[in-house]
């Protein structure tokens, strides 16, 4: 991705794979998923967020799995590498190890343990995105996090930088945030919209330009976001109608998501295994039973996801 070229559209979150016991990240199912998600027109991929499990994998395993990222994604879509390190010297190495692998933006999550105050998550961002010479995604997920971050970080985020900043919004309501930062820095700012793109069509319609939802049915995003940019706001509308209910039932925690959407990747044969390290969610028979119901209602609609019979999580 050249400095003239913009982030947008449908940047799914990579779940990361792992071995059936848990020991290793599953590279050729990573690469695997890589080579679905570009086939099905996603317009980048990101990796090493909350949906990555990023606080279970090992140093080594963080940069290793940005290795095989950018190798296999090989200038097919640009590849978004979230720095989630607390401390300030180890955020700017993992940014800048990102930049060196080839990276096309990186993502930071600000520090969030022990109540830092609005002026040290504001230096810590400016130095992380200083570091490097790449566009910059800040995450802001204040349900998660626990804290927030000023709107005039933004501001002066997007003012400051030759190289362009963004926004990740998870909050609840994104909307308001997502039409006040875009008015803020005057379109400056590129805001995507989180949180399992639940409000996708909201913040599209308020100026986003793009989600950051999860791998596993990127392909229904996909369809929504270029029905949105046609002007077929009803056939958008009628894909998302359809695609809420298992959002929801999928998502009511971050760990929920996360199994469920290897649940799903396994099921459609892009995943060895649906393993996620512990602590970890485990559905009940109730639970998955829902699931069938909804992804059989996906199905019916849209010819989409294929899935094979009987696999996954009991």
């Amino acid at each position: 991705m050249t400095m003239g070229e913009k982030l947008h559209g449908v940047v799914p979150i990579l779940p990361m794979p792992f071995t059936a016991d848990g020991s290793d990240i599953e590279e050729n199912d990573l690469r695997r998923m890589i080579d679905v998600l570009i086939d099905e027109g996603v317009h980048g991929i990101a990796l090493l967020g909350v949906a990555s499990e990023f606080y279970k994998v090992s140093d080594e395993e963080r940069r290793r799995a940005v290795e095989i990222a950018v190798e296999q994604a090989a200038g097919r879509v640009p590849v978004v590498v979230n720095v989630t390190r607390h401390a300030l010297e180890l955020a700017v190495e993992d940014a800048r190890h990102a930049q060196a692998i080839g990276a096309d933006a990186v993502m930071v999550v600000p520090p969030f343990l022990m109540s830092p105050s609005a002026e040290a998550i504001g230096r810590h961002l400016f130095a992380v995105a200083e570091s490097v010479d790449l566009p910059i995604v800040v995450q802001y997920a204040p349900e998660v996090t626990g804290v927030g971050i000023p709107a005039d970080i933004f501001v002066e985020l997007a003012n400051r930088r030759a190289a362009p900043v963004y926004a990740k919004i998870e909050s609840v309501p994104p909307g308001p945030l997502v039409s006040a930062l875009i008015e803020k820095t005057d379109g400056k700012l590129g805001v995507f919209i989180g949180n399992s793109g639940r409000q996708m069509i909201d913040a599209l319609r308020r100026g986003a330009v793009g989600v950051m939802p999860g791998a596993s049915m990127a392909k229904i995003y996909v369809d929504i976001y270029e029905d949105f940019r046609r002007g077929e706001m009803e056939r958008a509308l009628e894909r998302f109608e359809r695609l809420l209910p298992i959002i929801n039932h999928c998502s009511q925690t971050a760990e929920s998501l996360i199994k469920y959407e290897k649940i799903l990747l396994m099921r459609r044969g892009v995943f060895s295994s649906d393993r996620c390290r512990s602590p970890s969610f485990e559905p009940d028979g109730p639970y998955l039973q829902l699931f069938e119901k909804f992804i059989a209602r996906l199905k019916e609609a849209f010819g989409y996801p294929n899935v094979r019979e009987g696999a996954g999580s009991a």
